[in-house]
This record gives structure tokens, sequence and C-alpha cells, in this order.
């Protein structure tokens, strides 16, 4: 199905999201494309249920006058393994939910997973949302479901009038994402204005020790895509001199423990005698 250059207006269009029911389309096939759209205000634009989708160029907006309001999907995209592209659209107070809510039997038993979506180069603007408000959504109905081939890169995210804490989040009504299971996640070369957690993967961090320690902790402060763990590190670079206790430079190497802290999105640095310095540390979700 192909539908291009289309206007959609909602004989909703003034009431609160919360009262809306319309949707401009739903689709149960594959192959869908949606190119250079404008959707008005419905409660969802679209719903795909099939895989291989390109959606394009469309602005769809969905917000209403409430501050703090809540906001709804603009796009939701059912079904786990879904290679699907979303490029250069116009997400406005709206986000991009993926889910799997049409499986009859949602809990992971084999296959892909979540995988094989593409987001990219797309502007997300959110303005006098709640805090919680985040702009790409994935609800799992099942336990035991991960990411996989998974890439967001290139978009501009942005919150006015007020910051939301990130642009991802695992909706955990139903289940949680295993974490200890991610492969191939690319979350980088994107822009956050208003938004408190710029989200990357893989994550640089730079840490400073100003007191000489054996073991230094850094921690990725929430910036690993989707809740993910620190399951790897792809390289410590260490910046200037280290020094030990007494002040004189010396020259050592750390081992990395990955997974560590309560949320398991820690790296901690061991060296082999107690020094101070600064390093760059790259940390990943997958190994």
């Amino acid at each position: 199905m192909l539908i291009d250059n289309c206007q959609f207006l909602s004989t909703e269009e003034s009431f609160n999201v919360s009262d809306r029911k319309s949707i401009a389309l739903n689709a149960n096939a594959n192959d869908i494309k949606l190119r250079h759209n404008r959707a008005v205000r419905f409660l969802h634009f679209a719903v795909l249920a099939g895989s291989n989708n390109l959606i394009l160029g469309n602005h769809f907006f969905q917000g209403d006058s409430i501050p703090q309001g809540i906001r709804s999907a603009g796009l939701i995209m059912t079904g786990t393994y879904n290679s699907s592209t979303i490029s250069e659209n116009y997400v406005d107070n709206c986000f991009v939910e993926w889910t799997n809510e049409r499986d009859a039997n949602p809990v992971y038993t084999s296959g892909y997973s979540f995988s094989s979506m593409t987001i990219s180069d797309n502007i997300f603007y959110a303005s006098e949302v709640a805090p919680w408000f985040s702009q790409i959504v994935i609800r799992p109905h099942g336990a035991g479901h991960y990411l996989n081939e998974v890439v967001v890169t290139g978009n501009k995210f942005r919150s006015s009038s007020g910051r939301i804490d990130r642009v991802d989040r695992v909706d955990t009504s139903f289940a949680d994402l295993n974490h200890s299971a991610h492969l191939n996640v690319i979350f980088e070369d994107n822009t956050f204005n208003g938004i408190n957690a710029k989200v990357e993967n893989p994550l640089r961090i730079r840490r400073s020790q100003q007191s000489a320690s054996s073991v230094w902790t850094i921690p990725a402060d929430g910036r690993l895509p989707f809740g993910g763990k620190a399951r790897g590190c792809d390289a410590v670079t260490v910046l200037g001199p280290l020094r030990n206790a007494g002040g004189q430079i010396v020259h050592a190497t750390p081992y990395v423990e990955l997974e560590q802290g309560a949320n398991q999105d820690t790296i901690q640095m061991r060296w082999p005698l107690p020094v101070s310095g600064s390093v760059s540390a790259i940390m990943r979700m997958e190994y």
C-alpha cells in the first residue's frame, strides 16, 4: 500500500489527547509506504503490524493545551522483527511506540526479538509535556525480549517549555526487556535540547579521580539506551599523567569490571596501585 502526499484531518482536533479515539490509518500486511503526509491531532497517526515499512517525510502532531498533559503514540509498530525505516519525519508532541501487543504468545522463546528497525534523521519535538515523557518507547508484552540490530541515529530531540528526563524508555506495564541479551544496538550522532540524559551507545564517559585510589567507579549516569547494562568496554584512554599518592608520575594499566552497581550500568577500573588522574572510557550495553 502506498500513501503519498495526503493530509489527514481529525474531527477530534479540539479534544484533549485523553479524549481522542480516532486513528488515521491501520495496516496489517508488509511493505507499507507512508511518504510526505500530514496528520493533525488523531489519537494515533498510523498503526502498522507488518514489517519492511518505509515511513518517510511525514509530519504528524498530537498535542493539546493541557500543561504537562499526556501524549499518545504517533506511530505504533507492532511485531518484534520489524525491518522498517522511520526517517526524516516531524514527530510533533507524540512518540514512536514499538510493541508486540498482537502476539498471541508474547513471551520470548526464539527468533530475533525486537530487531532490525532504523530510526534516523527525524525531528522529535515536544512542548508542555511531563518530565517522564519519552519520544521512543518499547513496550514488550512478554518477558525475555531484547534489542537486536537496532539503529537510532541523526535525530534531533527537543523539548521546549519544560525539560524531559530522557528520549528513550521501556514501558514495563507487562514486561521488561532482557538487558543481558542486547545485540548490536547503535544509538549515536543525535542532538538533545531540553533533555536531561544524552543517550548514546557506544557511550563515551570522562572520569577524573582527584585522590589516589586503586578502584575508580565510572557510572553511565543513565545514559545507556533503554536502561541498558554496562556489558562491554571498548576502550580506556588515560588523559594526562597518572600520579601516585605522593604526587609522582606513574605508568600503570587498569583492568575493567563490568555491570557494577545497583543498576549494573557502572564499570569499575582497577589499578595495580592507588593513582589519581583522568580517563576517557567507552562503554556499551552489549558485548
